[in-house]
């Protein structure tokens, strides 16, 4: 009962709030308009436009082995086409990861070979920041990857020995070793070309991590969607406030319903709509301007949702200390500019002196923007927006904190 009553107060929230056709064409096609023209603006910072980006990590490898297993390895790491791969001896490898010259580094011992012969498991050394995990997780992948290739290819390579040896070739005069090595060759190489693949045309740019600067509609389409989202979320404000005034939430408190389904719905109603135009945004801003929203799905839509729950908190917020409809549209425009200037959602932060960016992670929309540009512009996943993820859920316990205390019926 408590979950339909919730669900009621969502559905005419969302009712009372898009009712007018007006509100449609200020979320929908206003972001859109600005997403353009802002886009064109910024077109010129940080070099040219791409809507596709390979990124690329310089990692530095030392290969002590001078078996065929190493030299496997090796062609495995070089044929990745994220990494680009140093070979250097270990002291100028943690040298070279010290200064930053490279994102990490991995030694591959000199008895590699020898025990993946003898089936032994083999340790190898990675080095890389702690502090700079980020970009330190897409070269583990991608050594994991590599290893994972040559694992499977042993395997392969195991069992053609295996049955080689029950058909009796060895007796022949083949040497297994050899033999298992060649075996090893031919899957790496069937690994490298698969019957069936799927290929992925994309405009390749190498690109330093830690300068890269988004521009032109890859900054705007994300930036006016928060923007206008944000606007949208805010709104919510004054429809409670209106509420409240009409006496329509005093109404709703005396009769047989709990008060937590009440602003629970009210709440839930101001998160869908917030996901729902960030939603259609986002698939317009792919169709219309062809923004590269990533590759992968789930850090776009845990960005998008803890995005929406804090917006639609700071709006809970403002409806409980605001008195006037007219007050809450005031202050809701003020917030709305200053957060979207403050946040990187007019121009990169990346442009702006070192001062105003950090006065700028006092806004959502600073770390709303920078784990939508993690997604769009360096192409990561969910474990690089995490951070961000948490920082805007602290933001969504605060400003739910603060309503529901003060929060009023009448």
């Amino acid at each position: 009962m408590m979950l339909r009553n919730t669900i009621d107060m969502m559905i005419h929230y969302l009712r009372l709030t898009y009712s007018e056709r007006s509100t449609l064409i200020f979320q929908i096609a206003m972001p859109l308009l600005f997403t353009f023209l802002v886009g064109q603006a910024t077109g010129g910072f940080g070099g040219g436009s791409t809507s596709s980006t390979t990124i690329t990590w310089a990692a530095a490898v030392v290969n002590e082995d001078s078996g065929a297993w190493g030299a496997l390895l090796m062609d495995n790491l070089q044929a990745d086409p994220t990494l680009v791969v140093q070979e250097v001896d270990e002291a100028t490898a943690v040298t070279q990861v010290e200064n930053g010259d490279v994102t990490a580094a991995l030694v591959i011992p000199a008895d590699f070979s020898q025990r993946l012969a003898a089936g032994q498991g083999v340790d190898l050394d990675f080095y890389s920041d702690p502090a700079n995990m980020r970009e330190v997780q897409p070269v583990m992948e991608a050594v994991n990857a590599a290893i994972s290739q040559l694992t499977g290819g042993l395997r392969v390579a195991a069992i053609s020995t295996a049955v080689a040896a029950e058909l009796g070739l060895f007796a022949q005069g083949t040497e297994p070793e050899s033999y298992r090595l060649e075996a090893m060759r031919l899957a790496q190489a069937a690994w490298q070309q698969p019957p069936t693949a799927v290929q992925i045309n994309e405009d390749e740019l190498v690109i330093n991590t830690a300068e890269v600067i988004p521009n032109g509609i890859d900054q705007s389409s994300p930036g006016m969607m928060a923007m206008f989202a944000t606007f949208g979320m805010l709104g919510g404000a004054a429809v409670l406030i209106q509420e409240r005034q009409w006496g329509t939430l005093r109404r709703l408190a005396v009769m047989p319903i709990r008060k937590g389904s009440i602003i629970g719905g009210k709440l839930m109603g101001i998160v869908l709509a917030g996901v729902i135009q960030m939603i259609i945004l986002i698939i317009a801003g792919a169709l219309l301007f062809n923004v590269a929203w990533g590759n992968s799905p789930a850090a776009l839509a845990l960005m998008v949702v803890s995005f929406a729950l804090a917006m639609s908190g700071l709006g809970m917020m403002m409806a409980a200390l605001v008195r006037t409809v007219a007050q809450a549209n005031a202050l809701g425009t003020v917030l709305v500019l200053s957060m979207a200037a403050l946040g990187g959602a007019w121009w990169p932060l990346e442009i702006v002196p070192d001062w105003l960016q950090t006065v700028g992670k006092l806004s959502p929309i600073y770390w709303a923007m920078r784990g939508f540009q993690d997604i769009i512009t360096r192409g990561w996943g969910v474990t690089a927006v995490l951070p961000e993820v948490l920082v805007l859920a602290g933001f969504t316990a605060v400003f739910l904190a603060i309503g529901l205390w003060r929060f009023k019926y009448e």
